[in-house]
């Protein structure tokens, strides 16, 4: 039996061991559980065709994830009984006109032939907008991608750590002190690869996200993602209650300790989408976005034993799941959808 630790339990190492489970594997996760995991903080919006990122490369793997995230889901909620908050609601992506949004809807909607997944993509106009957002300013007009989603990063990473646990897996909240061990050990430590001192390089940045209710006389549920100007997102998190997100700022700190002055703008943001109904703060969520270079992920082996998986940055909850197949494939000598050497651009 193949043994396999896995240093550092978010979206990614979960990911990774509960895959290499799948072909028999003994695995020992080990998660310090740090304050600012990226996963916890992220919005888990699933919608990579609306990104203007040009990198084709980074657009395979984030295009792959989302296909791959409906069967994933589904066996992981069957194994563990458990909610991801996984959820297939659309996204409304906005434009300030209409002339720019006819080009946002054939950028977007000419990835349909690829990509499936995406179901259909439409144009609402900005006076629909509350048939689909009921609580929604509607000062825009926007391109609404059915296939998109979202997933709850926390829940997600829980049902993962539980599926693990009960196939056999063991999971220690504990630092990893000592790498003399059995097997290969794989690094999956985010923000935290800084102390690893491996190639790549990992820096972060720190990005915040406000939570909040709109109070109104009725409900609202199953309100699609919106894509604000910006570049903005709002999704929502349970009836009434949103996030809306996100800052980026480069930095050195892994305080996790929210801005004043990034909560207020982002309140003021919240206010101006949801004109006319009142605001209630619920709080602010800090999370450490690992970045390596040219913001393209990183996967591979950097030692012998040693496998590192960092530098997701933002596209973490969209490709943990794959990522963690498709090396569970690779170190398994099973041919792999994606060609990982495309990630592993450090030997």
């Amino acid at each position: 039996m193949k043994k396999y630790t896995i240093v550092g339990g978010g979206i990614i190492g979960a990911s990774v061991a509960y895959h290499l489970q799948k072909y028999g594997a003994d695995i020992t996760v080990y998660d310090r559980d740090d304050a600012g995991k990226a996963s916890r903080a992220s919005a888990g919006i699933i919608a990579p065709w609306i990104s203007q990122r040009r990198n084709k490369k980074w657009y395979r793997l984030a295009k792959t994830g989302a296909a791959y995230y409906p069967s994933f889901i589904e066996a992981l909620e069957r194994d563990t009984q458990l909610d991801t908050g996984y959820q297939q609601k659309g996204v409304l992506s906005l434009f300030r006109d209409n002339n720019v949004l006819q080009k946002g809807y054939k950028r977007i909607s000419s990835k349909m032939e690829d990509a499936p997944e995406m179901q259909h993509v439409e144009i609402i106009e900005r006076d629909k907008i509350r048939t689909y957002h009921p609580t929604f300013v509607e000062h825009f007009p926007a391109v609404y991608t059915h296939g998109g989603a979202q997933v709850n990063g926390a829940k997600l990473n829980s049902a993962i750590k539980e599926s693990i646990i009960k196939n056999g897996g063991t999971w220690k909240n504990e630092d990893f002190q000592d790498d003399r061990v059995e097997g290969e050990i794989i690094y999956t430590t985010g923000a935290w690869g800084i102390e690893q001192g491996f190639k790549p390089t990992v820096s972060h940045q720190r990005a915040e996200v406000y939570h909040f209710e709109v109070e109104s006389d009725f409900t609202t549920l199953h309100n699609p993602v919106v894509m604000a100007l910006g570049p903005i997102y709002i999704v929502e998190m349970s009836p009434n209650q949103f996030a809306i997100g996100t800052t980026h700022e480069d930095t050195t700190s892994f305080s996790t300790m929210p801005s004043h002055e990034n909560y207020k703008y982002l309140k003021s943001l919240a206010e101006e989408y949801f004109s006319g109904f009142k605001i209630r703060d619920i709080g602010m969520n800090v999370g450490l976005r690992p970045h390596t270079r040219d913001f393209l992920p990183f996967i591979g082996r950097v030692a012998e034993n040693k496998f590192v998986i960092n530098g997701m940055g933002s596209t973490g909850l969209t490709a943990g799941p794959i990522v963690g197949a498709e090396v569970a494939r690779l170190l398994n000598n099973v041919e792999t959808e994606l060609d990982l050497s495309d990630y592993s651009y450090i030997n």
